[in-house]
């Protein structure tokens, strides 16, 4: 008997290694499998931190990477020119950029003047570059355009006169020879309308962007824009009496920012942004006019630079006055300009002038 025992428990001893054996390499090819998965995981896991790091050393966060900038376009009312240097800074040096805008600047001109309205309700543009009262009579005709800011605080429209013809203010036209421009007929109706002066008693002139019919004496009395064209009169070396339109209340704001109803209303940010761009770069402009000059020549190659720096000078206190912010709005300022076309019979309807502007995108930007 104990030598049957003995040899059965010989036998259960191998069966219980062979089962402890089995069990084990079960255990550890499961160990593995984990591993082998977990190894997986690890490896997403460290993927995913990696790109997500490189993403956050290198600036492009994840909202940047699907936030593509608004295409925006800018009507200009006149060729490219340092009119328009804030806007030239405010794009080269990247403030539209930084406010996640790509900015594309229309330069206008005589061709185009009547088509800028239009198009910006249109939609070809989502900002434009107007004088107030052609606001005020596209607003008058059902246009649904609203000014965000004014640029030229005053009027740059004068009258040019040889020094030596004794012609020094608008009482003298009468009898005399001039040639008017064509955007400055309302501002001059309006003039003669207070000034009680008969516009039968002036000799109207085609109008021509040249010095020579006024130097040569055929005309007596030249309209122009005093940052303009005016400039090419100091380049004769003739004198002249320069009469401004704004010393008798007439003039108001002129390059004024204007946009449409439905762009406040929908895209006020957007609005908002482009704004406290436009408005960084004017200021950059007239702190740094040399540079804002270079700038303005990169959009105008064949500019004269020299008269480019003129006008730079001749533009900054209509600009910057050191009275209000720039880019501000007045209600009497715009109230005195309707009230004046109203006078003369140009308003096709009446209209609520507190309508024509918005003052919430300035009041944001200078709080």
């Amino acid at each position: 008997m104990p030598y049957f025992a003995y040899d059965n428990l010989f036998d259960d001893i191998i069966i219980y290694y062979l089962l402890i054996d089995m069990l084990l390499t079960y255990t550890l090819l499961s160990i593995y499998t984990l591993l082998v998965k977990m190894k997986k995981t690890i490896l997403i896991v460290i993927s995913l931190v990696m790109i997500l790091a490189t993403l956050t050393v290198t600036g492009c966060g994840p909202a940047e990477l699907i936030i593509p900038p608004n295409q925006v376009t800018v009507q200009l009312k006149w060729i490219h020119q340092a009119q328009f240097a804030g806007m030239y800074i405010a794009e080269k040096k990247s403030f539209y950029a930084e406010e996640n805008i790509d900015v594309m600047l229309i330069p206008g001109g005589p061709e185009i003047t009547g088509t800028i309205i239009p198009g910006l309700v249109k939609g070809n543009s989502e900002f434009a570059i107007i004088s107030g009262d052609k606001l005020l009579l596209a607003r008058s005709e059902g246009e649904p355009l609203v000014a965000i800011a004014a640029i030229f605080q005053n009027n740059p429209y004068v009258y040019l006169t040889l020094k030596e013809s004794g012609i020094e203010r608008p009482q003298d036209f009468a009898g005399k020879k001039l040639m008017l421009a064509p955007d400055g007929e309302l501002l001059h109706t309006a003039l003669m309308n207070k000034l009680g002066i008969d516009p039968a008693t002036i000799e109207y002139i085609p109008y021509e962007r040249e010095v020579l019919p006024l130097t040569s004496g055929q005309i007596d009395v030249y309209m122009a824009y005093r940052t303009g064209t005016g400039l090419a009169f100091d380049e004769t070396g003739y004198e002249f009496n320069i009469i401004w339109v704004e010393d008798y209340s007439i003039g108001g704001y002129t390059d004024t920012i204007v946009t449409t109803e439905q762009m406040v209303q929908q895209n006020p940010e957007l609005v908002e942004r482009f704004l406290r761009a436009t408005i960084k770069g004017w200021r950059y402009a007239i702190e740094n006019q040399d540079e804002a000059v270079a700038v303005t020549m990169e959009y105008g190659a064949t500019l004269n630079k020299d008269r480019q720096k003129r006008m730079m000078t001749t533009q900054t206190p209509i600009i910057h006055t050191g009275e209000v912010n720039i880019g501000w709005m007045a209600e009497n300022t715009w109230q005195g300009m309707y009230d004046k076309f109203s006078a003369i019979g140009v308003m096709t309807q009446p209209l609520n002038v507190a309508d024509a502007y918005t003052m919430e995108f300035l009041n944001k930007i200078y709080g």
